[in-house]
C-alpha cells in the first residue's frame, strides 16, 4: 500500500468535506431580520479551513512528507483555533496527515523544516487574525419600501422604543462580526501560506514505504 498517497488523499478529503459543513453551517441566518453582512461569513472561514487540504495536497504531490506534517499542523491548528463541533474533527485529518508522513522519507534540511512550520503558522494566524479583528456590533432597523434600512449604533440606542413615528422597528447586536481588517489580513496570510507550500524546497529523497 501506498501509505503516503493513501493516508494524505484521505486527510485532504476529510478537511474538505470539514469545510464544505463550515460553510454551509456558517452562511444560514440567524433570522429574517439583520444588517448584510461585510463578508460571508460561511464562505471566508469555509475557505480558511480548506487551506490545510491545499497544502496537503500539494505533499502528496510531491511526495514530501515534510508538507504533510505542516498540514497536519494546519489542519490541527484549525480545529482547535475555531473550537466548534464542526471543526474538531479536523483533528482526524491532522492524524491521517502524520500517518501519510510516515510513508515516505526525506532527509529535509534544516531551513526545509523552517518553511514548512512557516506555512502552518501563516495558516493559523489567518484564522486567529479573523477572529481577533471580529467585533459586536449593534443595529437598529427603519422599514422601507425595499424592505429595511440598517443604521450601526451603539449598544445603548438599541433600547429605545421601537415602532414609533420615525423610531426603529427592530433592533439588535451581534458577536462575532468579521470586518474588512480582519478578512483582508486573513485572506493576506492564507495565500502566503499555500504560496509558500507551492515554493517550499523539495525533498532531495523519498522512498516509499
Amino acid at each position: 500500500m501506498d501509505r503516503l498517497r493513501t493516508f494524505g488523499l484521505a486527510a485532504t478529503g476529510g478537511v474538505l468535506v470539514v469545510a464544505t459543513i463550515v460553510l454551509v453551517v456558517g452562511s444560514q441566518s440567524g433570522g429574517d431580520i439583520g444588517p448584510p453582512e461585510t463578508a460571508p461569513r460561511g464562505l471566508v472561514l469555509g475557505l480558511l479551513v480548506s487551506v490545510p487540504a491545499v497544502i496537503g495536497f500539494v505533499g502528496v504531490r510531491r511526495r514530501d512528507p515534510v508538507l504533510l506534517i505542516a498540514a497536519a499542523g494546519a489542519s490541527l491548528g484549525a480545529g482547535l483555533t475555531l473550537a466548534s463541533i464542526v471543526t474538531l474533527p479536523l483533528v482526524i485529518p491532522a492524524l491521517l496527515f502524520v500517518l501519510a508522513a510516515v510513508g515516505g522519507t526525506a532527509p529535509a534540511r534544516r531551513a526545509t523544516w523552517i518553511v514548512a512550520v512557516a506555512i502552518a503558522g501563516l495558516s493559523l494566524g489567518a484564522l486567529v487574525g479573523l477572529v481577533a479583528n471580529a467585533e459586536t456590533q449593534c443595529w437598529v432597523a427603519y422599514p422601507s419600501d425595499g424592505g429595511y434600512v440598517y443604521r450601526q449604533v451603539p449598544e445603548a440606542e438599541t433600547q429605545q422604543v421601537m415602532g414609533g413615528a420615525g423610531m426603529p422597528v427592530a433592533a439588535g447586536c451581534g458577536g462575532g462580526a468579521l470586518t474588512v481588517r480582519g478578512v483582508g489580513l486573513a485572506a493576506v496570510l492564507a495565500i502566503g501560506s499555500i504560496a509558500l507550500a507551492f515554493g517550499a524546497p523539495k525533498p532531495r529523497q523519498v522512498a516509499a514505504a
